[in-house]
């Protein structure tokens, strides 16, 4: 029980790795002790983010562009991470593509695939290539990030449902396949986390509503249980605790960070 269970020697890599939940995840495993491989389609913004969590941190942070919408690119960015930094421990997958908001029925089946080919082909694909370098280092941790959707099933966002929903099924079949290696596979599902895009969010519905956007957020906050959002560095504690030995003995789990909206 004394052993060290930081990722102080281990290496991770996070894809969507922009504003929010994937700059805290990496920013929070980097200040745990890991080297980190910054993946996201984007290089100016990538390569600023990167210098900025090595300076903070002192930790060797690379910036690898990849699109993980196309195979290649996902396949080839844990072996970039390995040949890199030297090898792979973790993988933290935020990249997600959310599709337009539509009825089932007015699908652009187009649209569809381009987010199926992120949510669930590209995620599982980095996934898959990263589990062979843990394999090599002896074992390691998969944290997919999920959305709240997947349970309450809202109207028009079947696109953005169903794939992360495929994702998660795919994820814990994995999970079941992996333990024997000591792979470990989890997802974390946000609730509201702060930031440009929920206020984008409140905005859009004070507009359809007549309210301001601070009364549509303080609305949506007193539904949660602790009558409040969550912010990135919430979800990044749960990243980082499955991520790291931490959290050696929880696989196949969905750890929700939602501040009690599930169970208002």
């Amino acid at each position: 029980m004394d052993k060290d269970r930081s990722m102080a020697g281990k290496v991770a890599i996070v894809t969507g790795a922009g504003p929010g939940v994937g700059r805290a995840s990496a920013l929070a495993m980097a200040a745990d002790g890991a080297d980190i491989a910054l993946a996201a389609r984007r290089i100016e913004p990538l390569e600023a983010l990167a210098a900025e969590i090595a300076e903070a941190t002192g930790r060797q942070v690379i910036a690898v562009p990849t699109d993980i919408s196309d195979l290649a690119s996902a396949a080839a960015l844990s072996d970039t991470a390995a040949a890199e930094l030297g090898r792979v421990d973790a993988v933290v997958n935020v990249a997600t593509a959310g599709g337009a908001r539509a009825a089932v029925a007015d699908i652009d089946w187009d649209e569809y695939r381009h987010s199926f080919e992120l949510n669930v082909i590209g995620t599982l694909e980095v996934s898959c290539r990263a589990a062979e370098h843990m394999k090599a280092a002896g074992g390691g941790s998969i944290v997919q990030i999920s959305t709240l959707s997947t349970h309450s099933v809202p109207e028009k966002m079947a696109i953005y449902t169903s794939t992360k929903s495929a994702m998660h099924t795919a994820s814990m079949v994995m999970a079941r396949e992996l333990g024997p290696h000591n792979i470990r596979v989890n997802i974390v599902t946000p609730g509201y986390i702060t930031g440009d895009n929920l206020d984008r969010l409140w905005s859009n519905i004070a507009e359809q509503t007549g309210k301001t956007a601070q009364q549509v957020s303080d609305r949506a906050a007193r539904a949660a249980a602790l009558n409040r959002h969550v912010d990135p560095e919430d979800i990044a504690e749960a990243v980082l605790f499955l991520a790291s030995e931490r959290g050696r003995g929880v696989t196949g789990q969905e750890i929700i960070v939602d501040a009690g909206q599930v169970i208002g």
